[in-house]
């Protein structure tokens, strides 16, 4: 019997080449050799990141900046001159070509806003210095352009110790409408500016007021009639609290009972303007005659003062006029004829000295003028044609000869 050779089998090594686990062994090989890749690329940002910032973004430069771009090898220099840069041409000498971005910067976004308000100051000035005119009368605060040989209307715009002046700087730097030099409503807002101003008033909202109480100084301040505010001129009205009790016993209509701009048409164009009763000081500018619509102005029991400004004879469709309760001075200017809408004028109560001009007259003989109040009681006017004559005081009699118009 033949004897069988059985050799026991050897155990495989697990890790050898044909070894269950050889797999693994790659596996593991790949892995090392990631573990490395990834602690080059370490290394690598690390030193470059130590690298001076001025390498980095002059490299950047080159290439075209993080915005997106070509970079400097497709492009031609730009630099900023100041006019919106120039292009060089390139220079075979010269080092390799790179772009040059402008550089945005606070400081012109401020140099922005003075120009754009450089050029509103011009385009106001130039729309209102034609219609300035200096006030009759002397005062403190216009002598030296009374006494000026030139007057400059721009030099008393920009003066803010005048009316003039703090009505320019409220238009020009505080009114939240922003009216531009052509808007059709500037003339008529300034002008009633320049009256609040005139007549003593203090803008509450003017941080270089000094504010007192207006019965203390004598004046008004913009809230008591809504004045200076930014809605439309024609909303600078308040309902007056001496004539709203009043108001409840009488049957005068609701506008007799407010102040300020009572009426407006449908243009919003002043027609009545009332500020009776408002402890107003100062005097009547001769600016009011832009106010070309007007046809009720009432300015009754204040304390108004000086002449009458005669630009009064340019409101053509005026037909109502109070003056009465002032102290108003001098003579009265004979500038009514052309006012053929005049209906009534009361000048009484006022320090008028003189004779009645002609063209008010003229307005009663012609049936158009009714009613015509003055201090003709004896003195210091001289009227023949007045329906009711006062005393400068509180008495007043009504002239029976007059009634009808004639002597």
């Amino acid at each position: 019997m033949q004897s069988l050779n059985i050799e026991p089998e050897r155990p495989k090594n697990p890790y050898g080449p044909g070894g269950r686990n050889s797999q693994d062994t790659s596996f593991i090989s790949a892995k090392m050799y990631f573990v490395i890749c990834l602690a080059l690329f370490t290394m690598m940002g690390i030193i470059k990141m130590a690298m001076p910032a001025d390498d980095i973004n002059d490299e950047w430069a080159k290439k075209g900046d993080a915005s997106g771009g070509w970079g400097a090898e497709h492009n031609h220099p730009v630099s900023d001159s100041g006019s919106g840069g120039s292009v060089n041409p390139p220079n075979q000498n010269s080092p390799p070509a790179q772009t040059y971005y402008p550089l945005k910067s606070q400081s012109n976004n401020i140099d922005q806003g003075l120009n754009d308000k450089e050029f509103r100051s011009d385009d106001l000035m130039n729309a209102l210095a034609p219609i300035v005119v200096l006030p009759a009368q002397p005062r403190s605060e216009y002598v030296m352009y009374q006494e000026a040989a030139n007057f400059v209307p721009e030099d008393l715009l920009y003066d803010t110790n005048t009316p003039h002046g703090k009505a320019f700087d409220f238009i020009l730097n505080r009114d939240k409408r922003k009216l531009s030099g052509d808007d059709k409503h500037l003339l008529q807002r300034f002008v009633l500016t320049l009256i609040f101003y005139a007549m003593g008033g203090t803008d509450e909202n003017d941080p270089k007021e000094h504010h007192t109480s207006s019965y203390a100084r004598g004046g008004w301040e913009s809230d008591s009639v809504h004045f200076l505010t930014g809605l439309h001129e024609c909303h600078w009205v308040k309902k007056s609290l001496e004539d709203h009790f009043w108001g409840i016993l009488s049957i005068e209509s609701e506008s007799d009972q407010r102040v300020g701009v009572t009426k407006c048409n449908n243009d919003m164009e002043v027609i009545e303007l009332r500020l009776a009763d408002l402890n107003l000081v100062g005097f009547l500018p001769e600016e009011i005659k832009w106010l070309s619509t007007l046809e009720s102005l009432d300015m009754q029991n204040n304390h108004l003062a000086g002449p009458v400004p005669s630009a009064l004879g340019d409101l053509d469709e005026l037909r109502y006029l109070s003056l009465d309760g002032n102290n108003f001075s001098g003579s009265i200017p004979d500038v009514f004829t052309g006012l053929t809408n005049l209906e009534r004028v009361y000048l009484n109560f006022n320090e008028f000295n003189g004779v009645m001009p002609s063209s008010l007259c003229f307005l009663r003989e012609e049936g158009v003028l009714e009613d015509l109040w003055s201090d003709c009681g004896g003195y210091p006017i001289t009227c023949t044609c007045c329906t009711v004559c006062c005393d400068m005081v509180a008495e007043c009699d009504e002239m029976a000869s007059q009634q009808g118009g004639s002597d």
